[in-house]
């Protein structure tokens, strides 16, 4: 090992039960929260995790690069050593229970899956992945192997970088280190305050990047913190109230990652930094026993945790009750530790494949078996021969939409929205339909209707926004900013135009909370009565809070009783209570509210979800087209005047 200088690496790296037990407080929040036990802001233990990483990974290689040994064949026999086996168990149970379990198109995106976490490009197919009517994380059982494909890539680029810096740039490299992280910081935050990029800067690296460049850093300038008992140990307290303050301060409304992203990323580096000289009280919690353990097993915890919730929410009607969650989570335990003990472990200390043409021979092999069953799978369409046809068709309701392109907001603004109908842009609009997804989704009702009695129609949908003058939603897939401006635009519309009918609808619910909406409503619908337009607002239909389609095509394979699939009228009645006096106001006012949960009911005494052998959703609230269908005789009033 050389003398440290300015141009040298960091001095050698010994092992620290305290990171160890760092780890046991990144991973015990991810799976709090992701087992909904609390935790809210839980999901900042990845970013903790990134910084553990970044600082491990990068002493061992400071360290060698210092004493002239490092090899990048080395470095990566390593990683294979301590992520592939298992992940690889891992994968394979995955794939043996989407056989099991999964319905041919969830089974389709699995395989895509399975062939993005095998080439290490897992984050860039999550970030792709995800749209307004994307199916849900409880489908997604390698959604959390985003953050490992973020670690592999940094670890693909990152010796290169920081050997050629240390030769190239002898002087400065360290430096040069802490500009390329403050830009990453930089460029993170410009992400995650766009509404249009706040996903890429959650899943992709050159917007994580700083956070294990951060460990790195603390890697480099190991020794040269501050020893004095005060500074550490403020330090090491203050990193441990930061982390908990994001774990129990956060929650699935704060803009991550951004500059929230900090909070918990600094707490990190502060935690490692007070025991860089000797443990400080931060240091020597966390060297406690259980919590080093638990460190140790992390790793497989994290892998585990996740498709054990996934495949057990997506065999399940209903949520899970706490029993199950928390038993759920020791089975992940046990799990992890098997996996660590007869899995990891051997691979890592060379008791199996010690060779390293052994090892990169297995890591080449699984990853080639991988990507063979992932495209089997995609070629085969999930393979829809293992389910009886009466599934499939219920499954398949899932495609049983219409209307569901948003039109631009160009458009909107300029007034062009889509149309319905087939009487032609020369005759006057008779019908506009305004609203969110949910007005999308009764929408096919209203175009059989302009299309049976030759009147044009007109949608003015947008996802997440509801159909009111002067509300902004921060919903992810709203307007935002943009809402105010596109609704009174709609309204002018509406006068413009003459429109005599106005249905506007949406899931309200998801709104109605707030005194602001309710108030903006009714002036929304004051303003369009005002221009002339008979409003009529439709109650959202029950919304049984469950896939439908998947749960309806599993109990049938189970033998149950898709009739006795659905909501109760109380709990329906609970989720849109906070509505009800604003109706009533508007009934006051002249405008028409209509009530279409009866037409739900089945002889059960529930809210179902099936009718006449027809799915009526889509997903858990959305209709398709032949749960739209029932709505058509509480619209035929619109199209009955001359």
């Amino acid at each position: 090992m050389t003398a440290q200088t300015d141009s040298s690496p960091a001095p050698s790296f010994s092992y620290r039960p305290d990171v160890d037990g760092l780890r046991a407080l990144a991973v015990l929040p991810v799976l709090l929260f992701h087992a909904g036990l609390g935790c809210r802001g839980g999901f900042v233990g990845v970013d903790v995790f990134f910084v553990i990483s970044g600082y491990v990974i990068s002493s061992l290689i400071l360290r060698e690069i210092s004493a002239g040994s490092f090899s990048m064949l080395q470095f990566w026999e390593r990683r294979i050593r301590r992520i592939m086996p298992a992940l690889t168990f891992m994968v394979v149970a995955v794939l043996v229970a989407a056989w099991l379990f999964s319905l041919p198109e969830d089974f389709l995106r699995i395989g895509k899956s399975v062939l993005a976490q095998a080439l290490m490009g897992a984050n860039f197919y999550f970030w792709k992945d995800g749209n307004y009517f994307d199916l849900g994380a409880d489908t997604k059982p390698l959604l959390h192997t985003w953050s490992l494909a973020v670690e592999e890539q940094f670890y693909l680029l990152f010796p290169l970088l920081l050997t050629y810096l240390v030769r190239a740039r002898p002087g400065s490299w360290q430096r040069w280190l802490g500009g390329i992280t403050l830009g990453s910081v930089v460029l993170c935050v410009a992400l995650s305050y766009s509404s249009h990029n706040q996903r890429a800067a959650f899943y992709l690296l050159p917007a994580r990047a700083w956070e294990l460049l951060l460990g790195v850093l603390l890697a480099v300038y190991r020794g040269r913190f501050p020893a004095g008992r005060l500074v550490r140990e403020t330090a090491g307290v203050l990193g441990l109230a930061l982390i908990g303050l994001a774990v129990l301060g956060y929650d699935e409304t704060t803009r991550f990652p951004g500059v929230a992203a900090l909070v918990p990323c600094l707490g990190a580096g502060l935690v490692i930094a007070s025991s860089d000289a000797r443990l400080s009280l931060a240091g020597r919690l966390l060297s406690w026993r259980p919590f080093v353990f638990i460190g140790l097993v992390s790793y497989p915890l994290y892998l585990w945790h996740w498709p054990l919730l996934v495949f057990a929410k997506y065999l399940s009607v209903y949520e899970l009750t706490t029993v199950a969650r928390v038993g759920l989570l020791l089975a992940s335990f046990v799990l992890a530790v098997i996996s660590w003990k007869c899995i990891e472990t051997p691979f890592r200390q060379r008791r199996w494949l010690s060779e390293r043409r052994q090892i990169f021979t297995f890591g080449g092999a699984v990853t080639c078996v991988f990507i063979a069953s992932a495209l089997m799978v995609s070629a085969l369409k999930g393979i829809p021969s293992r389910y009886p046809a009466s599934a499939l068709a219920y499954a398949a309701s899932r495609n049983s939409h219409g209307f569901r392109e948003v039109i631009s907001t160009d458009n909107a603004l300029a007034g062009n929205f889509t149309e319905l109908g087939s009487a032609g842009r020369a005759q006057p609009i008779h019908v506009l339909v305004w609203g969110d997804s949910h007005a999308m989704a009764i929408t096919p009702a209203i175009d059989k209707l302009c299309r049976e009695h030759q009147r044009r129609g007109v949608l003015a949908g947008f996802h997440s926004t509801p159909p009111v003058l002067d509300y902004i939603t921060p919903r992810e897939f709203g307007l935002g900013q943009l809402a105010p401006k596109v609704a009174a635009s709609v309204v002018a519309f509406a006068a413009r135009e003459h429109i005599p009918h106005v249905i506007m609808t949406a899931k309200w619910d998801a709104f109605a909370a707030s005194a602001e909406f309710r108030a903006d409503l009714i002036a929304t619908v004051r303003a369009l009565m005002s221009a002339g337009s008979q409003v009529l607002l439709l109650r959202d239909v029950p919304a049984p809070g469950f896939d439908v389609p998947r749960i309806a095509a599993l109990t049938t394979l189970r033998g149950g009783d898709i009739h006795s699939l659905g909501l109760s009228k109380e709990k329906h009645q609970q989720a849109h209570a906070a509505l009800e006096p604003t109706f009533a106001e508007l009934t006051r006012m002249g405008a028409t509210v209509i009530d279409p949960a009866d037409l739900f009911l089945n002889p059960h005494g529930i809210y179902g979800v099936l009718k006449n052998d027809q799915i009526l959703y889509y997903d858990s609230h959305h209709l398709t087209r032949e749960g739209a269908a029932l709505l058509s005789p509480l619209f035929e009033p619109v199209f009955a005047e001359k």
